[in-house]
């Protein structure tokens, strides 16, 4: 891969935000080392799993548990805790997304009707990222004051299952709270099901407050 293909620089992204949070946690030289032992990691599960992602969607969500078997690699070798695993976890993925969050939240409050617009917003998500064989997510409710709908197969758990890492599934599941931080103002966020916890379904349930 050249460094102008879209997922090479999702990698090379990942790469760089997990060494800067590595250096932040454990100082320069140290975090400078587990950054090396990450992209060996990462570099190991990508080979091995690369040739089983068909196409680019597949292999565009297959870096999320990629990158969190990689980062887990490096945080046993540390003896770190699966708190601090998570934890690493989701400020990695906050640094990247927040802002992102925080300025399309600002845009569709802007808008005439918000609620309309965050449903939308949803849909329009959904069709880029989850209509598709490796996720079948289903629209379930659409109502003037509740938009919801499921996720009834889910890629990240199931390539996480397939290394012999089931337990690190639900790590994912936080990233959807990044989300709901930056609308919860005005858009209330349920999830009382996951596939990662043995659930047949993922439900996702956005309701105007």
């Amino acid at each position: 891969m050249t460094e102008e293909n879209p997922i090479q620089q999702i990698i090379d992204h990942f790469s760089q935000l997990t060494k800067a949070e590595l250096i932040k946690r454990f100082g320069d030289k140290k975090g400078a080392g587990l950054h090396y032992l990450y992209d060996r990691q990462f570099k190991i599960h990508w080979n091995n799993y690369k040739d089983k992602l068909p196409d680019d969607v597949a292999k565009r969500h297959g870096i999320n548990p990629l990158f969190v078997m990689a980062l887990d690699d490096v945080l046993r070798e540390n003896r770190a805790s699966f708190s601090e695993l998570k934890d690493t976890t989701i400020t990695i993925y906050r640094t990247m997304l927040l802002d992102y969050f925080n300025a399309e939240a600002e845009e569709l409050l802007k808008a005439e009707d918000p609620w309309n617009a965050f449903v939308e917003w949803v849909k329009k998500g959904n069709e880029a990222n989850y209509n598709n064989d490796y996720f079948l997510v289903t629209e379930v409710e659409n109502d003037e004051n509740c938009y919801g709908f499921d996720i009834k197969k889910c890629l990240y758990f199931e390539l996480l299952k397939n290394a012999g890492l089931p337990e690190l599934g639900p790590i994912l599941c936080e990233f959807d709270n990044i989300l709901s931080s930056t609308i919860d103002k005005w858009v209330s966020f349920k999830r009382h099901e996951t596939i990662a916890s043995g659930d047949k379904r993922c439900t996702f349930r956005y309701c105007k407050k």
